[in-house]
């Protein structure tokens, strides 16, 4: 599968994802306020505000109360109280428990308070509005508004407020109507009078509030569609830099090689340590805010470039079939600092300052020691660069399970004994505990055929 298209993907489904997320926050935080106005409802009624028969509204007004409720319930016991991951709020799912009881809880409320209560037909729809719409759900919402409409009306009419003109001519202020007088004043021209001066000035008010909503909708789309568009040249930006990065890489790698067959086998080997030993470091509770996924991926990309430096170092020092003297380990010993150099020019013009940053340090400081003992700067403990840390764990032991003509290979389980009783002198502790742990995947590598 084409990588740049993957990306795209990968980055258009987490920008849809946010904004799913953040649709279900605010809708969250408007039942919440709904919520309260469900039960300041209820005490103005106590108070005499509203003159509604108390068997309407209370069960109308602690039922509403309960739907707007029920998703905020769902969200805190799933996130936090037993914080789950991914949230809920994730989960597509999920806006069918805010609409659903958000449109019922609407149509209660209209129904116990009748016209006091007709600006909150309008809310469904503003819900409804916050999420990435297709045509199914404007579908689905103007059959919803074209149910609710005259649901709450003709509710309102049976149960609702005594409203002297929807109730005509038996509705006194605090007057209690019961519902036979409702029942007998329900003749056919009444029902046809609230229909042509209750549900369609009501209707055709839920349709200009939907236009409005459908065309906040379409825009916010729109915007998420730029974005999602903006990305994916991001990303195909990204990928071709990374693959200019992989070319360079790859070609001082066979450099490497065509002057030390030993130094390119090591170079593919540490490279693959060093994806082992920082993807467990990803997991591991020490490091999980020190590292991310990113910095693996350019660790591990950046590892093969750790002895570039070689490069400029004489055939007569680095083919040398023999032990180094000290003058000529000396020598040998620069190809570090000057390894940071010469990535410093080579990928200073790729706009990468992130991998640019992390293969200087790794060139640059890989045979650095934790104690430091090492060269070229005597970095000691965390001042060391992390990065550099794992290279020289991999490094090392890379060097220890090679045969060289000035030296016989060990086993690789004896060289990571070696390694641990070097563990807070010349290697990270923790870096080292990793290597432990991975014990058994290091030496099942170490002893695969070099491709």
């Amino acid at each position: 599968m084409d990588r740049a298209k993957t990306a795209r993907d990968e980055a258009g489904r987490s920008l849809i994802l946010e904004s799913e997320v953040t649709a279900n926050r605010f809708n969250l935080s408007f039942l919440a306020v709904l919520c309260i106005l469900a039960l300041a409802t209820l005490g103005l009624t106590l108070l005499g505000t509203f003159k509604i028969d108390m068997r309407v509204l209370i069960p109308s007004t602690v039922s509403a109360f309960a739907l707007f409720l029920l998703p905020i319930a769902v969200f805190f016991f799933h996130d936090v109280i037993k914080k789950k991951t991914p949230s809920i709020l994730e989960n597509r799912r999920f806006r069918v428990l805010v609409l659903i009881p958000t449109w019922l809880g609407i149509g209660l409320i209209s129904v116990a308070l009748s016209f006091h209560a007709a600006i909150l037909l309008t809310v469904p729809i503003l819900v409804t509005a916050q999420y990435r719409g297709n045509r199914r759900m404007i579908v689905e919402t103007a059959i919803a508004a074209l149910i609710l409409v005259p649901v709450s009306v003709y509710g309102a009419f049976f149960f609702g407020t005594p409203d002297r003109n929807l109730l005509k001519g038996i509705a006194d202020a605090g007057k209690t109507v019961p519902l036979s007088e409702r029942v007998e004043l329900a003749t056919p021209k009444r029902m046809f009078e609230l229909f042509t001066h209750y549900v369609v000035p009501r209707l055709l008010s839920m349709l200009a509030i939907g236009v409005l909503a459908a065309s906040v909708n379409r825009r916010n789309r729109r915007m998420l569609d730029k974005q999602l568009e903006l990305s994916g040249q991001r990303q195909e930006e990204m990928e071709r830099r990374y693959s200019v990065q992989s070319h360079v890489v790859e070609t001082l790698a066979t450099l490497i090689e065509t002057r030390d067959a030993g130094t390119g086998e090591h170079v593919i080997r540490t490279k693959k340590y060093v994806s082992m030993i920082a993807s467990k470091m990803l997991e591991d509770p020490v490091f999980r805010d020190k590292l991310t996924p990113e910095d693996v991926d350019r660790i591990e990309n950046a590892a093969p470039l750790h002895d570039v430096g070689k490069i400029v170092i004489s055939d007569a020092i680095l083919l040398k079939p023999a032990k180094l003297t000290p003058e000529e380990f000396e020598v040998m010993k620069t190809h570090a600092a000057r390894g940071g150099k010469m990535i410093g020019k080579l990928f200073a013009k790729l706009n990468d300052p992130l991998f640019l940053k992390t293969a200087e340090e790794i060139a640059v400081s890989h045979h650095e020691r934790w104690d430091g003992k090492g060269y070229p700067d005597g970095l000691a403990g965390e001042n060391i660069p992390l990065s550099a840390r794992i290279m020289a764990v991999a490094d090392v032991f890379d060097a220890l399970v090679s045969f060289r003509v000035y030296k016989s290979s060990i086993s690789p389980d004896l060289a990571l004994d070696t390694m641990m009783a070097e563990s807070g002198t010349h290697f990270d502790p923790e870096i080292m505990r990793i290597a432990e742990e991975l014990r058994y995947e290091l030496i099942a590598e170490s002893l695969k055929p070099t491709a």
